[in-house]
C-alpha cells in the first residue's frame, strides 16, 4: 500500500478549504505565466494525473544532495485529487502552482514515501532536510533554481496544513516539498501527518 501525501485542498477564486486526503488543485493561467498547456501524450501518468505543461520554467528534475528525481508534472483527478506519481523514485509538481523562478508564489512538489512493493520513496528526503540545506530545481529549458531549506514542519492530516500559503500566487517565493510523515496508521490515511519541507529562493 502506498503511502501518499495525505490532504486535500480544493481551490476557489479566492479561497482554499481542506478536506481529508489528497493534494487537490486546478490549472490556470495568469498571464504573465509561461503558457500552461494541458493534454494528453505523458507516457509515465494515468491520463486522470497527467498534465502536460508547455515552457522552459516547467521542473522537470529536483536534485537533493547527490540524488536527483525526475519530476512530473500532475493535475488534479476528475474528482479533485492530486495524486503523486506512482513511480515512488518520481516525484509531481502541481501544474497549477507557481514556476520556479517567477518570483512569487509556492512552487509545490509532492512524493511518495514509500511503497510496500517499490520500498522507499523519493520523498522521504524531504522530511529528513537540515536546515540550510539547498536543493535544486532544474527546469525545462536547461535553467536551474536553488532553494535554501529554512523549515521542516509537520502537519496532522485533520485540518492543520497551510493550504493558503500552499495556493499562493502571488505571495513569497517558496518550495514546499510535501510528503507523510509521523507514524503509520493505516488506512484512509497511511501515516498520520504531512511534512513539508519550506524552501526560498538563494542565487544558483
Amino acid at each position: 500500500m502506498t503511502a501518499a501525501p495525505g490532504f486535500t485542498v480544493r481551490r476557489t477564486w479566492a479561497a482554499a478549504v481542506v478536506a481529508t486526503m489528497l493534494l487537490i488543485g486546478g490549472c490556470s493561467d495568469d498571464g504573465d505565466s509561461p503558457t500552461r498547456v494541458l493534454a494528453t501524450g505523458q507516457q509515465d501518468l494515468p491520463p486522470e494525473i497527467r498534465a502536460v505543461v508547455d515552457g522552459p520554467d516547467v521542473p522537470t528534475t529536483l536534485r537533493i544532495v547527490d540524488s536527483t528525481a525526475d519530476v512530473l508534472s500532475i493535475k488534479t483527478t476528475t474528482d479533485g485529487s492530486l495524486i503523486p506519481p506512482e513511480d515512488v523514485s518520481e516525484i509531481g509538481w502541481w501544474a497549477d502552482s507557481a514556476f520556479p523562478g517567477s518570483g512569487a508564489g509556492t512552487v509545490v512538489i509532492t512524493g511518495h514515501i514509500n511503497d510496500i512493493y517499490q520500498g522507499d520513496g523519493f520523498g522521504k528526503k524531504f522530511s529528513t532536510l537540515e536546515i540550510g540545506s539547498i536543493v535544486t530545481v532544474a527546469g525545462a529549458g536547461g535553467q536551474t533554481w536553488n532553494y535554501r531549506i529554512d523549515a521542516v514542519d509537520h502537519y496532522g492530516k485533520d485540518g492543520e496544513l497551510p493550504v493558503e500559503r500552499l495556493n499562493s500566487l502571488d505571495g513569497p517565493a517558496t518550495l514546499a516539498l510535501i510528503t507523510c510523515g509521523g507514524e503509520f496508521v493505516g488506512p484512509p490515511f497511511g501515516y498520520e501527518d504531512n511534512d513539508v519541507a519550506w524552501g526560498t529562493p538563494v542565487p544558483a
